[in-house]
């Protein structure tokens, strides 16, 4: 049985905002978020577009003479009057002065009656399209979610209804409680590092990005997932989304992170009795953990967004990691605007929209290189270059300063690394752990050509 539409309007809310405008034409400048599209008879929504166009001209007396020129200087509006049968102007005029509020207050209040309204009537629009979908048979499951995201997202944005322009005096309590909650106890900003010398430059901060770029095979994977147990280790509620690693194998690093036994010796079983106890005393503390392990080659925005969204609010999401940003077109042109739109998607709508600490990845070509970087970097915070350290930096710098180094290229949230600056890092492979190492003498030598 199809439902009245008409049930869901307010006619006394939506006479009361045309009533209050003709004595109070200033009002309408604290609410442009309400639309003349919002109001449900036609004819309100009509006198509602004349008296905005007459403020916005300067026009401060709000008269049947005023309104009745501005409805017939505008076609479209004009013939929405002449198929309505439109009010006689003077007569309502007349009759404001009894619906009319005089205080601010009383007049936001039947506005956001008005726009809860009409965000009620396009919401069950989208609900009679999804339904339709639902019942069509070409509509798969990727299809149905991509609808349902799009329609909602859409129609959410369009009802964000803000309130009256403050000065920015009147936000700087909220702003500095928000400011003080994102410090550590021992004075770290937001969520910080694994690696204290990186702390120097950034911490992973919510609604910030920041980006790893590696050769491939060279230990990206294993720089994320020490991030990420540092982070399950502090309690912070962690994402790990893959497109590498399936669970089983990533699980086996995991373990050989955990319990220092080499990820060989784990898969062979060649271990010690008190190894073995150590990997199933290793593997009841990881089942308490807030910690998902995501394994999808191939995702879609609309996937991701999903997924961020239910954690958010499943168990508090907090840090999340992307492994890695990667497109599988063959045009180059059309890559390199994949690759932009990826990383552009997951600052604003993962990290800026949910509220949430990123890490993402992306792999460099044999030139050392990320295709068209300008298009990622031009979006993340922050952005960082992993390598193995050259025979030359090995020999000049000695065993205890590491085989890996570190740079932070990009930086938008603190210092900035020299070029030939980096950080120093002991990688081991067989149990994927990677340390701090001993920092380098980066100190100039006057003797040197």
């Amino acid at each position: 049985m199809a439902l009245d539409i008409s049930l869901i309007s307010d006619n006394q809310a939506e006479a009361g905002v045309i009533a209050t405008l003709v004595y109070h034409p200033e009002f309408i400048l604290h609410t442009d978020y309400l639309r003349p599209s919002y109001f449900y008879n036609v004819e309100n929504g009509c006198i509602y577009w004349a008296i905005q166009e007459l403020y916005k001209n300067g026009v401060e007396t709000i008269d049947a003479i005023n309104i009745t020129n501005m409805l017939n200087s505008n076609k479209a509006v004009k013939k929405k009057i002449e198929e309505y049968n439109l009010t006689d102007m003077q007569e309502f005029i007349s009759m404001s002065q009894f619906a009319c509020r005089h205080t601010l207050e009383e007049y936001k209040l039947l506005v956001n009656n008005v726009v809860t309204m009409s965000f009620k009537r396009d919401l069950n629009k989208v609900v009679l399209e999804v339904q339709s979908a639902c019942f069509n048979s070409d509509s798969d499951l990727n299809k149905l979610n991509s609808l349902v995201n799009t329609k909602i997202n859409k129609l959410t944005e369009q009802y964000i209804t803000s309130n009256e322009i403050e000065l920015f005096g009147s936000r700087v309590d909220e702003l500095w409680r928000e400011i003080c909650s994102r410090r550590t106890e021992d004075g770290v900003y937001g969520i910080p590092s694994k690696y204290e010398r990186l702390n120097d430059y950034f911490t992973y901060e919510p609604g910030e990005l920041v980006l790893l770029k590696a050769r491939m095979k060279k230990g990206k994977s294993a720089f994320f997932m020490n991030e990420a147990i540092h982070k399950i280790k502090n309690g912070v509620p962690t994402l790990f989304f893959d497109t590498e690693m399936q669970d089983r194998l990533f699980f086996e690093r995991m373990l050989a992170n955990l319990t220092g036994i080499e990820v060989k010796r784990i898969k062979n079983g060649r271990y010690s009795y008190e190894e073995g106890q150590k990997l199933e005393k290793t593997n009841e503390w990881i089942k308490k953990q807030p910690f998902v392990h995501i394994y999808t080659p191939q995702t879609t925005d609309e996937e991701i967004y999903a997924i961020h969204k239910i954690l958010k609010y499943k168990m508090g999401l907090e840090f999340s990691i992307f492994d890695y940003i990667k497109s599988n077109i063959l045009s180059s042109s059309e890559n390199y605007n994949a690759l932009g739109a990826r990383c552009d998607f997951l600052k604003n709508n993962i990290a800026g929209e949910l509220n949430i600490a990123m890490l993402a990845g992306a792999q460099l070509n044999r030139a050392n290189q990320v295709a068209d970087s300008d298009k990622l970097e031009r979006y993340v915070s922050a952005s960082m270059l992993w390598r193995d350290k050259t025979t030359e930096e090995l020999a000049k710098d000695t065993l205890d300063c590491g085989n890996f180094a570190l740079t932070v290229d990009l930086n938008r949230m603190g210092e900035q690394m020299g070029e030939d600056e980096y950080i120093d890092f002991k990688f081991d492979g067989n149990r994927m752990r990677i340390e701090q190492a001993k920092q380098h003498d980066s100190s100039s030598n006057p003797f040197e050509k």
